[in-house]
């Protein structure tokens, strides 16, 4: 009769496969983090570069009549200055109180594997 009961307590303390189980509970949590991680980047990438350009074409309607002499001449020097990633945003430009004012806005779509949020973006500047 101690056989089996011995067999049954040997089971118990066997630890072969544990770190398999504990890596295969662990791995989902870990892969999405890293995966938010790349997304919540690449979208704070996509502010930064939409700032540059709205930044740098405000400064060219200012400073550089000749390149940016018309509104239109504006949009297409901010679409030639921003390098972001994975978004296309709208650039508008024209006249304010503050001098020459960019607009522009973006929706970047935040993926983190199961879940994905819609994350308006937006980036003004104005140079007088």
């Amino acid at each position: 009769m101690k056989a089996p009961c011995s067999k049954l307590m040997g089971l118990w303390r066997d630890d072969r496969g544990a770190a398999a189980v504990e890596f295969a509970m662990v791995a989902p949590a870990a892969i999405m983090l890293l995966a938010g991680i790349v997304s919540l980047s690449l979208m704070l990438l996509s502010i930064g570069n939409m700032h540059y350009a709205v930044e740098a074409a405000a400064r060219c309607a200012s400073a550089m009549p000749t390149v940016c002499d018309s509104p239109s001449a504006t949009v297409a020097y901010a679409n030639s200055r921003y390098s972001g990633a994975l978004i296309t945003p709208v650039f508008t430009s024209g006249a304010a109180a503050c001098g020459n004012k960019v607009d522009a806005v973006a929706t970047f779509t935040l993926d983190v594997g199961l879940f994905r949020q819609s994350v308006p973006l937006s980036a003004s500047s104005c140079f007088p």
